[in-house]
């Protein structure tokens, strides 16, 4: 055979051998495209109508949190303690007396101050007059019932400073649990007005994803300087776990 023919033969086998290489890379491709769209990689994303909903619980506090104290002043650091001391022995008294256990109260501050006189000319240094002596604890109140009548007997016992009381629940994961379930069904019953609306069937979620929002702990009452107190009212209110979540539910067929 000559080099014509030879040249010809191998023109033919290489021609063969492309379309043999063309064929394979054609049923990678449609193989890769089909297992993609059987298992969902990343990039193919399936059509899905996206909601928000939202949910909430509500509840009574089950405890109060506030903290009392006793503010004394003496001419001397040692007179001003002595006088703190009786008063917050007192207190401390009634506190177990209510039944509130140890747990349940801890000292938030103990400051022993000095107080000084300054001069109104401002021809001398300031001079200390006397001494301030602050002491204050933390207690839980788990009888929410009690609460009013607490706080007025810790003002007849001795106690002038009042503050921060707050008002929690004891089981706030549950009543956010319920938020939750609440909000997943407000999203499922928005997708199905949706596909409704858009002619077509929705699927299971593809796609959940919770907001920060509320999971509150305490709620604070305004500040209250005890004084001259008879009674004291107390409004714990309600309150309210919400939650919003956004699902994406995949669109199964057209109706």
């Amino acid at each position: 055979m000559g080099p014509t023919g030879e040249n010809a033969r191998q023109g033919v086998h290489l021609m063969r051998k492309t379309f043999v290489l063309f064929a394979l890379v054609l049923t990678a491709l449609a193989c890769g495209t089909a297992m993609g769209q059987a298992t969902g990689e990343p990039g193919i994303r399936p059509p899905s109508i996206t909601v928000t909903g939202a949910g909430e619980a509500h509840a009574k506090p089950d405890f109060a949190q506030v903290q009392v104290g006793v503010v004394t002043e003496g001419a001397t650091a040692a007179e001003a303690l002595r006088k703190n001391n009786e008063a917050m022995s007192r207190l401390i008294v009634l506190i177990r007396k209510r039944g509130i256990e140890d747990r349940d109260v801890q000292t938030t501050q103990f400051n022993v101050t000095p107080r000084y006189k300054y001069d109104k000319e401002q021809r001398e240094p300031p001079k200390i007059a006397g001494y301030q002596v602050t002491n204050e604890v933390q207690v839980k109140v788990r009888d929410m019932t009690r609460l009013g009548a607490f706080l007025d007997e810790t003002v007849s016992v001795g106690a002038n400073q009042v503050r921060g009381v707050s008002f929690g629940v004891a089981e706030p994961a549950r009543l956010t649990d319920e938020a939750r379930r609440k909000a997943m069904a407000d999203a499922q019953r928005r997708a199905h007005v949706y596909a409704e609306a858009a002619g077509v069937k929705i699927g299971k979620p593809v796609m959940i994803s919770e907001q920060a929002g509320g999971r509150p702990g305490l709620y604070p009452a305004a500040r209250m300087e005890a004084a001259a107190v008879s009674s004291v009212p107390v409004a714990p209110g309600e309150q309210t776990f919400t939650v919003n979540v956004t699902v994406s539910y995949a669109i199964v067929a057209a109706k």
